[in-house]
Parts: C-alpha cells; sequence; structure tokens
C-alpha cells in the first residue's frame, strides 16, 4: 500500500484543454513588462500540450494555466516534459496557493538557464532554498514531486534529484504550468531575449498526474529513488564530490544566488526583489 491516491490524470487526447481540471488560464500584462499571457498560446493536440512563447510585435506573448482554486495540502504531482531552449525565455512548474495570495511557492521546474542544461527546484519559504537540479530540460523526462509534512523529494526519471525540508508549505495549494520572458535586470535567469532567441519556444507536457497524499492508503506504489539522494552540500563540494552532480548548487541563503566573485550583485539583488513586487504585490527575495 502507498501513501498516494490519484486524484487525476490528463494525458492531453482531446483537442483544447479540460476545463473540469485546468479552472485557470492565465491572461494579461506581467509585471517586468515584457510580456502578455493569453490563453491562445495554449495547445492541445497530437496527445500533449504545448505553452508557445513567441514574439508580437514588439512584445513577446505566452500562456500559463492551473488547477486553482481546486487543490490540496500534500500530494503527489508527475508529469513528463521538455522544454525549447532560449535566451530570456523560461518556463515554470509549480505549486501556488489556491486562495491565489502569495504566501507560499514551490518551484518543482524553473527553467534559469537558457539552453536548459539544469533547472532550479525552489521552495519559496523562509530562507529561500534553491537546489539546481543537473538535468537537460530540453529533453523528454519524467519529473515528481512529493510533497509530504515537512518534505519537498523531487524525482527525476525515477531517481531522486533533490530534497528540501526547510519552511515547507503546510497550506491547500494548486498545481501549475507557465510560461515567461524575461527582461534585461533579470540576471538570475540570464535577461532578455536577444538575437538568438527563437521567435517561437514551446514548453511541451505529454501528461500530468496528481495525487492525495493517504498515508498507508493509497492506490498506488510511490516509486523509489534508483539511487541515494544526493548530500546537501554546498555548492563546491558537491561539484567536487561528483563533477555530474545532480544538485550542483543548494543553499538556504537567499542572497546566494547573487553572489559574483564572493560579493554581493546588489543592482541585480534590487531588480530580482522589484520584479517579485511587481508582480505580487510583495516584497521577496
Amino acid at each position: 500500500m502507498s501513501d498516494f491516491t490519484q486524484v487525476f490524470r490528463d494525458d492531453f487526447n482531446g483537442s483544447s484543454i479540460d476545463r473540469g481540471i485546468w479552472k485557470a488560464q492565465y491572461a494579461g500584462e506581467y509585471g517586468n513588462g515584457m510580456f502578455r499571457w493569453d490563453p491562445s498560446q495554449l495547445e492541445v493536440g497530437d496527445g500533449k500540450l504545448t505553452i508557445v512563447t513567441e514574439k508580437d510585435g514588439g512584445s513577446w506573448v505566452t500562456g500559463g494555466l492551473s488547477t486553482i482554486p481546486e487543490g490540496q495540502t500534500y500530494g503527489s504531482y508527475e508529469f513528463r516534459a521538455r522544454v525549447d531552449a532560449g535566451q530570456g525565455t523560461a518556463s515554470a512548474f509549480l505549486l501556488w496557493p489556491s486562495d491565489n495570495k502569495w504566501t507560499d511557492e514551490v518551484d518543482i521546474i524553473e527553467t534559469h538557464k537558457p539552453q536548459r542544461e539544469s533547472f532550479a527546484f525552489t521552495n519559496h519559504g523562509s530562507p529561500n532554498v534553491t537546489q539546481d537540479v543537473g538535468v537537460d530540460v530540453s529533453q523528454w523526462h519524467d519529473y515528481r514531486l512529493d510533497w509530504t509534512p515537512g518534505s519537498l523529494k523531487l524525482f527525476v526519471d525515477g531517481e531522486q534529484k533533490g530534497h528540501i525540508t526547510t519552511d515547507v508549505p503546510s497550506q491547500e495549494m494548486s498545481f501549475g504550468v507557465q510560461g515567461h520572458v524575461l527582461a534585461s535586470h533579470e540576471s538570475w535567469f540570464g535577461g532578455a531575449p536577444d538575437g538568438s532567441t527563437p521567435s517561437r519556444v514551446e514548453t511541451e507536457v505529454d501528461w500530468v498526474k496528481v495525487s492525495a497524499w493517504t498515508p498507508g492508503q493509497g492506490d498506488q506504489d510511490s516509486a523509489q529513488p534508483a539511487t541515494a539522494a544526493p548530500a546537501e552540500l554546498p555548492a563546491e563540494q558537491a561539484v567536487a564530490a561528483a563533477p555530474s552532480a545532480v544538485v550542483a548548487e543548494t543553499s538556504s541563503d537567499p542572497w546566494a544566488q547573487f553572489m559574483v566573485d564572493g560579493q554581493i550583485d546588489w543592482a541585480a539583488a534590487a531588480a530580482h526583489v522589484t520584479a517579485n513586487y511587481e508582480a505580487t504585490g510583495q516584497w521577496f527575495i
């Protein structure tokens, strides 16, 4: 008997979004001034969901969707996906409060590298904890997040790749997927699109399965990691221990992401905090 019971699975076998599952579709301008969300950027066909990020005149447009206001406290979130490379573009697979008020956020995948050679696994707690996971997101992979009291465990293709235990959310959360376009000041993501950025960047999702946490009463197996989870080491120790280490960066210091040659890049930090405020109305790192 497992600890998880399936709530829904969407294989995107139709020709349109299943609004019984995906009750929210993003629309409107984003706070950094670089793009807007529009439901027309969500395409379903050939057994997959495609979120299209593309140029629209002098700006950009992308899409996003979520199970808001439906959600749960604790559970397992599985999906098979890939994201095109593209300077200045990003995608996020995340948990967001079901009441749509920013108090917690778990970024299961946040593609902060233009070439997608790794991704950020982040819990926006107090403090923030981010783990850089060395998986090529431009290729198809199966992802799973197991969220239980005090624990966020991330698996890729059945192998545990990350584990966060700091200030784990304990409120009802919803699952979503969204595209994003960066401004020049968002240096943590590598800045804005440039001449190398394709005019169309796709985030493809083959399927999504969400399960509730039902300890000892589940209806499915909870797969075990293929190898032991990486230790929570400082970045330099993790890389030294294994050049191809899964977790290349683990930090509970919210300023770590802005360190350059041992010094904080205050301009980048200020821009990041400002962008967060513009997007959510909350000041946070």
